[in-house]
């Protein structure tokens, strides 16, 4: 069974290619004033840049704050400011200036942890490997937690950690319910119980992982 390495790069991508489709979506002004849907169409791509800019940069972030109060309202909608503000963020996602300095420095750990894992995966070791996955995904969300000024305990597990940045919408509801799945596995490898698993289960736990981790930090 081949074991996929890890790598940040793809996932990024994906996101700044859904940067490149919301302004491709923006529409124009003549088609606002024009036609009935157009304010409609224009108000549709910002709450979806919104929702991307939270995930990326956060609420905090000057493209967030930006966008909320110069993007238009019900009364007047600005087009060219959220093309301005979506292609600057998608600008800087794409050459890192957008992350936390911290995580971008800590996305690089977590890779090179998650290549042992994949190496570990490779000779069979999956035990081993499952242990590292999940102190991975844990001060993986620990991390961002602390980025996006989220209070948590010190000892506070997978679940808590998960539970605080869905309810601070760094995860979405799909997400969480994901974590609640893999964890299981996690903490059976933690506890010993190594036949509640397969390699297969440790791989997808891999996958799954560094593709969340792509996309929090």
């Amino acid at each position: 069974m081949t074991v996929p390495r890890a790598t940040f790069d793809k996932d990024k991508e994906e996101i700044v290619q859904k940067f490149a489709r919301l302004i491709e979506r923006i529409p124009s002004l003549q088609q606002i004033e024009q036609t009935s849907d157009g304010p409609v169409a224009f108000f549709q791509v910002k709450v979806s840049a919104l929702n991307l800019l939270a995930r990326t940069a956060g609420e905090n972030s000057i493209y967030f704050r930006e966008l909320l109060a110069r993007g238009g309202d019900e009364k007047q909608v600005n087009p060219s400011i959220l093309q301005g503000i979506l292609t600057a963020a998608m600008t800087d996602f794409r050459e890192g200036f957008m992350a936390d300095t911290k995580l971008l420095v800590s996305a690089e750990v977590f890779a090179d942890f998650l290549v042992q894992a994949t190496v570990l995966l490779e000779n069979d070791y999956k035990d081993a490997a499952a242990v590292l996955i999940r102190a991975v995904l844990e001060d993986g969300l620990r991390r961002v937690c602390i980025s996006k000024g989220i209070v948590v305990r010190p000892r506070s597990g997978v679940d808590d950690l998960a539970s605080q940045l869905t309810k601070h919408n760094v995860l979405t509801a799909v997400q969480k319910g994901e974590i609640d799945g893999k964890r299981e596995l996690g903490n059976s490898a933690a506890h010993g119980r190594f036949h509640e698993y397969t390699k297969a289960d440790v791989i997808a736990f891999h996958e799954f992982v560094q593709r969340l981790l792509a996309m929090i930090i």
